[in-house]
């Protein structure tokens, strides 16, 4: 087997002391684990558009990698890039930031892990985003990159011969993914998330018990799941995960009612025992593009109750309540009748979280992940 030095591309790395927690974050760190056997023949570098050096530093390690820095200068950054020799460039979707380190590797080949493209119709509707009691103001968090430059760097690359792949986690995100880089996407591989929670025999919680997990971030809308808890005294609502944006023009989660409790973040055995343990996940976002914890929470046969329904997974293993914009409120009602539902018919919550928890095995494996991996070296031209 040839060795190949992977660099994997992204601006987040699921590490607090790095910044963001969120789901591209999670893609990267999910691809070292998915190579930490030297036996696969991947050795794993972390490249970065954004996170700055220190004066007199190059690079830091998170999960166990190197993690190669922004150096000060656009001379010195392309220089240490360039120095790295990466056989194979992955990135984790794409942001501007990541437009030098693209054009550094020039002659290297790269695929493209998308994960959530907003064309404008999304764009337009993560806008509407309010926060209870400040209606006028547009909260932290909401702006999206403009992320067409890619296109101009997917064309150069064509032109001096060098092989880019697109691959998504999801087929639905192919002709949003050509809308937002403005150029037609004809193939569009498929690269699942290497979900690898490993849940055993699953015990639910006596008592009713429902999740929110993600970031505790105004897109997120994680008013509308307190909200909810005020319907449902009875129930236990946990709240898991934690802000990237703090201070003005964020949500601040004060006076929640007595049955909503705050996990912050959680990870690892605490992770699979509250999503095994709980009776339905819930997801109050006004978009997503494919939610880890819809995948995590299937993976632990937690059935879906949401307002989004990207690619239809919402209907197929749970209860889909209907598009609601702007502070959301107006979905209150839906989500509490859904909620109702689910949880007075424990047979169609079994129902629906075992087939959830099949589908996950079958399709969102780190095994199925290096298999398609594999595949898509062989379309790069990367030999394997």
């Amino acid at each position: 087997m040839t060795r190949i030095k992977l660099g994997v591309l992204a601006n987040e790395f699921f590490d607090p002391a790095l910044g963001r927690m969120g789901g591209f974050g999670w893609a990267a760190r999910q691809v070292a684990r998915c190579f930490q056997d030297p036996g696969l023949g991947v050795d794993v570098v972390y490249l970065t558009g954004e996170l700055r050096a220190a004066p007199g530093q190059r690079e830091t390690v998170v999960h166990g990698r190197r993690l190669l820095l922004r150096q000060p200068s656009a001379l010195a950054n392309f220089r240490q890039i360039q120095a790295e020799r990466p056989d194979l460039l992955l990135t984790i979707d794409y942001r501007p930031p990541y437009r030098p380190v693209c054009l550094a590797l020039m002659r290297t080949p790269m695929i493209v892990w998308v994960h959530d493209p907003r064309p404008p119709e999304d764009v337009a509707q993560v806008n509407t985003v309010r926060i209870p009691g400040a209606p006028s103001a547009r909260p932290r968090g909401t702006y999206q990159p403009d992320c067409s430059s890619l296109g101009p760097i997917v064309r150069l690359s064509r032109r001096l011969g060098r092989s880019v792949v697109f691959a998504g986690h999801a087929p639905h995100m192919r002709d949003k993914f050509a809308r937002v880089i403005g150029m037609e996407v004809n193939e569009f591989d498929f690269l699942p998330d290497p979900v690898d929670l490993q849940p055993g025999a699953v015990r639910k919680s006596e008592r009713p018990r429902v999740v929110f997990l993600g970031r505790l971030d105004s897109v997120k809308r994680p008013w509308l799941f307190a909200e909810l808890g005020r319907h449902f005294p009875a129930v236990e609502f946990q709240l898991a995960g934690q802000a990237n944006d703090r201070g003005e023009g964020t949500w601040e989660p004060d006076m929640l009612a007595p049955n909503v409790r705050l996990l912050g973040h959680i990870d690892g055995p605490d992770k699979v025992r509250v999503l095994s343990s709980a009776w339905v996940l819930v997801n109050t976002s006004i978009h997503e593009g494919l939610p880890v914890s819809f995948l995590e929470a299937l993976a632990c046969e937690t059935p879906l109750l949401a307002c989004v329904d990207p690619g239809g997974l919402t209907s197929e293993f749970g209860l889909y309540t209907g598009r609601c914009d702007g502070i959301g409120f107006g979905a209150v009602p839906g989500l509490a009748a859904g909620l109702e539902r689910l949880l007075a018919d424990a047979d169609l919550r079994a129902r629906l979280g075992k087939a959830g928890r099949r589908w996950v095995e079958a399709t969102h494996s780190p095994a199925h992940f290096r298999e398609s991996f594999r595949e898509l070296c062989v379309r790069a031209g990367v030999p394997r």
